[in-house]
C-alpha cells in the first residue's frame, strides 16, 4: 500500500520487484495482493477524485523495465496517494484482497502538499491501522516512515515535518501493535538518501529500490522472528 515510491514509473524495476525476486530466490512462500499490476504512465489521463482507479485504468498499467519478468506484480500503490485518503478505503481493500500482511509506505504526499502536519498524519495512521483490522482482526502491518527528499524552496518546512513525524511514529506503532495483529516499523528515513538513492530527489533509482526492499525484508524478518532474504 503506497504512493509513487512504491508503484514506480513506467520502465522502473520497483522495490516491489526486488523484494519479490529475493523471496522467490530464497524459497519464501509469498503472494502479493492488490487491484493493480503495473507502473504509472505519465501520459495517461488520471482518474478524477480521490477514489482508487479501476484495475484496468491505463494510468496504472504501465510496463516495468524492458525484459523484466514480474508475474507476482499485484499491488495497491498509486502515484499521488495520500494516507488521509487511503485510510478511508483500506477496510474495503483488505476485505476484498485478504492480505496476511500489509506493507505500508504512505505519508510523504500528505506532508509535502500541506494536507496534514505531523499530528494529523499520526492520527490518520492510527485510523488506517484500526480500519484495516476492522476487515481482518489478525492482519500484520509493516509501516514505513517517510523518506527525506532533497530540499524544495517552495516547501521550506517539509524537512522539519518529516523529521517530526518519523521521530514519533515508532511509539505510535508500538502502542497499536498487539500479539494478534503486530504492527512493525520500517525505518526508511535513516537508510534512504535521496541525494544518491533517487533519480529526481525523491523517487528511487536502482540503489534506492534495493534499500527500500531491504528495509521491508528486515522488518518482516524481525516481526515474524524467522530468517528472511535480504535483497542486495
Amino acid at each position: 500500500m503506497g504512493d509513487s515510491i512504491s508503484q514506480g514509473r513506467e520502465g522502473d524495476h520497483t522495490w516491489r520487484y526486488r523484494l519479490s525476486r529475493s523471496l522467490t530466490r530464497h524459497g519464501v512462500p509469498a503472494r502479493f495482493a492488490g487491484p493493480w499490476r503495473g507502473t504509472w504512465v505519465p501520459s495517461a489521463a488520471q482518474p478524477p477524485g480521490g477514489r482508487p482507479a479501476p484495475p484496468g485504468h491505463p494510468a496504472y498499467a504501465g510496463p516495468y523495465r524492458e525484459g523484466l519478468r514480474f508475474p507476482d506484480s499485484r499491488h495497491y500503490a498509486c502515484w499521488g496517494r495520500r494516507l488521509d485518503e487511503a485510510k478511508d478505503n483500506i477496510a474495503d481493500a483488505v476485505a476484498e484482497h485478504r492480505p496476511d500482511w500489509l506493507m505500508v509506505a504512505l505519508g510523504f504526499n500528505d506532508l509535502a502538499w500541506g494536507v496534514c502536519g505531523p499530528d494529523r498524519l499520526l492520527a490518520a495512521m492510527a485510523a488506517f491501522v484500526r480500519r484495516a483490522r476492522r476487515a481482518a482482526p489478525s492482519i500484520g502491518l509493516l509501516v514505513a516512515d517517510v523518506v527525506h527528499r532533497t530540499p524544495l524552496e517552495e516547501h521550506p518546512h517539509l524537512e522539519r515535518d518529516v523529521a517530526a513525524y518519523n521521530r514519533r511514529l515508532p511509539a505510535l506503532l508500538e502502542g497499536l501493535s498487539t500479539a494478534r495483529s503486530p504492527v512493525a516499523p520500517v525505518g526508511l528515513g535513516v537508510v534512504y538518501d535521496a541525494r544518491t538513492d533517487s533519480y529526481d530527489g525523491l523517487h528511487p533509482n536502482e540503489l534506492g529500490e534495493i534499500k527500500i526492499a531491504r528495509a521491508f525484508a528486515e522488518a518482516y524478518q524481525a516481526a515474524v522472528r524467522r530468517p528472511a532474504p535480504v535483497p542486495g
